[in-house]
């Protein structure tokens, strides 16, 4: 599987690269986010650095527990809430299939989930065993859709991840008049708090499996500030380039002039220092 997976991503960029009557891949076959997905895709499933980060993250992780645990005892309502998909299982293959097939999500989505293929991203499964043997309460929120939920409990079964009760895991509902933002995964996490449970320790790749997650550009980033401590102390951050809200928080859509301004933006700051 990774010979063909690298051929595949290697055959694209080069092609992306020598190509001098088409800089880029061309729209009709290739979407710009597509082309643009194709380092960050490599990097997660090959770079070496990719998993020392995880595992530094879950390293981090297991180090929280073992104050939280010493500091709280006798306590039995902590809980450790986790994302799923680019947090504790690696979707990098299905990122392939896009740049392959030219699509974005959600095509191929629910086939690749349905497969309950994914292998556990760098760390994560140990750091939940972890968690478990220590007595805390694990919940896994994600954004995958309800349909898709018996294919990720497979999945997840398949990998030993401890604790797959179905009331600890809390997938997207469909959007309604109580529910108008069925991505916020905040009512998921107060929900968790409303039955009594103290969520002591969160892990996700988006700022959104923190907190609620509303704002954009510069706003993003000071929201993000207002947390800073909380980084490695009760927020576990995982790397992944490949999608997420950081991409439209930035101002990148799917034409090469958004990509190109922010290109210019950079570079105007070289030219700044160089006079």
């Amino acid at each position: 599987m990774k010979t063909k997976f690298i051929s595949i991503i290697l055959a694209i960029f080069l092609f992306s690269c020598t190509n001098s009557s088409d800089k880029y891949l061309s729209t009709k076959k290739k979407s710009i986010a597509n082309n643009n997905l194709i380092m960050a895709t490599l990097y997660n499933y090959y770079a070496s650095e990719y998993k020392a980060l995880s595992y530094q993250a879950y390293n981090i992780g297991k180090q929280r527990l073992s104050i939280i645990k010493k500091n709280n005892p006798g306590k039995n309502n902590l809980a450790v809430v986790v994302d799923i998909d680019e947090t504790i299982l690696d979707n990098s293959p299905y990122e392939a299939k896009s740049i392959e097939s030219g699509k974005n999500y959600p095509a191929y989505w629910n086939t690749w989930c349905n497969l309950s293929a994914a292998k556990p991203v760098p760390g994560s499964l140990e750091f939940l065993k972890y968690a478990d043997s220590l007595g805390f309460n694990i919940f896994y929120v994600s954004n995958r859709k309800k349909n898709l939920e018996e294919a990720t409990v497979k999945n997840l079964k398949n990998l030993r991840f401890p604790q797959l009760k179905d009331t600890h895991l809390l997938l997207r509902e469909k959007k309604s008049g109580t529910n108008k933002e069925p991505n916020n995964k905040q009512p998921r996490r107060e929900k968790i708090t409303s039955q009594g449970y103290e969520i002591v320790l969160l892990a996700g790749d988006n700022l959104g499996d923190f907190y609620e997650d509303n704002f954009l550009g510069k706003n993003r980033y000071a929201e993000m500030k207002k947390h800073k401590n909380d980084f490695g102390k009760k927020f576990i951050v995982l790397p992944n380039a490949m999608y997420g809200k950081w991409i439209k928080s930035i101002g990148v859509t799917d034409n090469q002039s958004s990509i190109d301004s922010l290109i210019t933006i950079m570079t105007k700051k070289i030219e700044g220092v160089n006079r």
